[in-house]
């Protein structure tokens, strides 16, 4: 049991100190915590949807990522890309988008939120490699559990999907403002294709032995993350606010904004301002942020976890 919860925090922490980088990237107006905590639980619960297809289609699931360089390729892309960025494309669509998060409000926030739910789904992949590889040298001698956690910590260091799906939210969050269904539509092909892309030959990467490939690809794919916020921050409604000089009143706000910059936003000024201000979205203190990652994220993993083992021994039953 000791393993399991020491497990839990540190696949908690590995995710979480990327989900605070992410958080913290949008210089203009960080999105409401609760939100964020909704997007990053959801990823969690995608897991689910990946156990199912593992153990209801035969041969979909074991050991992957091993073999030749074809059947590396395929374990790479067909048995983990392929469902896992489906998965999280439909969390994000029935969380974020179905529900219309107010804060989703420019298109950086794609990012953000399909980042958190790649930090949340990263956060168990994490705690189930630890807990899983660790557990057959608990009891052995030579202090070899500890030696192996370290070892598998260290593997799983790496910031696969949170890069992954910030970059992949790039198009969501284009589309998002975007108008016309068809422009929609392929802006979200282009988010699942570029996902899928990016996890498959990180995976490949990861998969021949040695970590030079993997660290070479992730610094490359930090880089990439860090140009398209780039952009997003350049386009960002709220940039305008953040360069308003302190003299600018109330009474003389929106004229000022309309004289310096034209307005090409979904919603009127005054509505982002809101926003800008605090004066809709909900949010937490730092206290019930920590209650919850100290006692309920382990519950919400305990629980993913009990869920998926019922869910492969139904299958084991009806097979």
């Amino acid at each position: 049991m000791a393993l399991f919860f020491r497990a839990i925090y540190l696949g908690w922490f590995i995710s979480l100190i990327y989900a605070a980088v992410l958080y913290f990237s949008d210089k203009y107006r960080r999105e409401s915590l609760i939100n964020v905590g909704i997007a990053f639980t959801g990823g969690v619960a995608a897991i689910v949807i990946i156990t199912t297809l593992h153990a209801g289609i035969p041969g979909f699931s074991g050991d992957g990522f091993t073999g030749g360089f074809l059947a590396r390729a395929f374990d790479s892309f067909v048995k983990a890309a392929i469902p896992e960025e489906i998965a999280k494309l439909l969390v994000f669509f029935i969380i974020v988008w179905h529900f219309d998060f107010e804060d989703f409000s420019e298109g950086l926030d794609g990012m953000i939120y399909m980042g958190m739910i790649g930090a949340g789904f990263g956060a168990y992949e994490d705690f189930s490699y630890i807990f899983s590889q660790t557990l057959p040298y608990i009891g052995e001698e030579g202090g070899e559990a500890g030696r192996a956690l370290q070892f598998i910590t260290w593997q799983r260091a790496f910031p696969g999907h949170v890069l992954i799906n910030s970059v992949s939210g790039y198009f969501l969050g284009r589309a998002r403002f975007t108008n016309g269904n068809q422009k929609k539509f392929e802006l979200v092909a282009w988010s699942l294709i570029v996902a899928i892309l990016t996890h498959g030959l990180f995976n490949l990467a990861g998969s021949g032995g040695g970590t030079g490939w993997l660290i070479i690809y992730v610094l490359a794919l930090g880089r990439v993350f860090f140009f398209l916020r780039g952009k997003m921050l350049e386009d960002s409604p709220y940039k305008a606010f953040s360069e308003l000089p302190d003299e600018i009143t109330e009474s003389s706000f929106v004229s000022y904004i309309n004289i310096i910059r034209d307005w090409e936003f979904d919603r009127p000024i005054d509505r982002y301002k809101k926003l800008y201000d605090r004066e809709t979205s909900p949010n937490l203190g730092y206290l019930p942020v920590v209650i919850s990652i100290v006692i309920l994220y382990p519950v919400a993993i305990a629980g993913v976890y009990y869920l998926n083992k019922l869910i492969l021994d139904f299958f084991k039953l009806v097979s």
